[in-house]
C-alpha cells in the first residue's frame, strides 16, 4: 500500500471512534464493579438484584461493543495515515508514545477478550445461568442467542486452568493494569497541551484550526 503523507490533523471518524471508545470505557468499568459488588444480592436476590442485573447488562454488552471497535479502529489505522508527533518530540517520548497506544489497543482487545472467555466458561449448562445482554437476545448463549461459547462451559470450580478462575483473574488484573496505563496516555496529552503547547491534543479535539 503506497505511503501517503501524515495529515495535519485526525480524521473525523478517528476522533468519533476515539471519544467514542473513551465514554464507553467511562461506562464500562464502573459498570463492572457495580456488578461484582452487587454478586451476591443477585445470586439471592437481595435488594440490590436490579442493580446487579442492570449492570450485568451493561457491562456484557458493552465489553463486545467495545470488542467490535477496537477491531474497526485497527482497521482505520492501519487504512488511513495519523498525524506525525511534533517535531520537538524526543525519541524517548516517541517511544513511550507508541509503548502506551500499543498496551491500550492490546488491553482493549484482551480485556473483552478474558471476559468473554469467564463468560463461556459459566454458560448455560455449568451450573451457572446465561448472562443478559442487550442487543444479542434475552440469553447471548443460550438457544436463539447470538454469542457463540469461546471456551467449553463448565462448573465454576471444576479443576484445570482453562476455566473461570483464569479467565475471571485476568480481566480483573488487566482491568488495573489497563488503569494504570490510560493515566500516562491522558498525562502524556495534559504534557503536550499545558506544557509543550504543540497542539497534539488540540488535533483529537477537533480544535486545532
Amino acid at each position: 500500500m503506497a505511503q501517503n503523507p501524515a495529515p495535519a490533523d485526525w480524521t473525523r471518524t478517528a476522533r468519533t471512534l476515539h471519544w467514542g471508545t473513551a465514554l464507553a470505557v467511562l461506562v464500562e468499568v464502573p459498570a463492572g464493579f457495580a456488578m461484582a459488588w452487587t454478586y451476591l444480592d443477585g445470586t439471592k436476590g437481595g435488594p440490590l438484584a436490579w442493580l446487579h442485573l442492570r449492570a450485568s447488562q451493561v457491562h456484557h454488552t458493552l465489553g463486545l461493543v467495545l470488542l467490535l471497535t477496537v477491531l474497526i479502529r485497527l482497521w482505520w489505522r492501519w487504512r488511513h495515515p495519523v498525524p506525525a508527533l511534533p517535531a520537538g518530540t524526543s525519541r524517548g517520548e516517541r517511544i513511550a508514545a507508541r509503548s502506551v497506544q500499543a498496551l491500550l489497543y492490546g488491553l482493549l482487545l484482551l480485556l473483552p477478550l478474558s471476559g468473554w472467555a469467564a463468560l463461556s466458561a459459566l454458560g448455560a449448562g455449568a451450573g451457572y445461568p446465561a448472562p443478559e445482554m442487550w442487543l444479542f437476545t434475552h440469553n447471548g448463549f443460550g438457544p436463539g442467542g447470538l454469542i457463540p461459547h469461546i471456551v467449553t462451559p463448565r462448573p465454576w470450580n471444576a479443576p484445570g486452568l482453562i476455566g473461570y478462575g483464569t479467565f475471571a483473574k485476568a480481566h480483573v488484573w488487566m482491568v488495573w493494569l489497563g488503569g494504570a496505563v490510560l493515566c500516562l496516555h491522558i498525562l502524556g496529552a495534559l504534557k503536550h497541551h499545558l506544557i509543550n503547547r504543540d497542539g497534539v491534543l488540540a488535533r483529537m479535539a477537533g480544535s486545532n484550526k
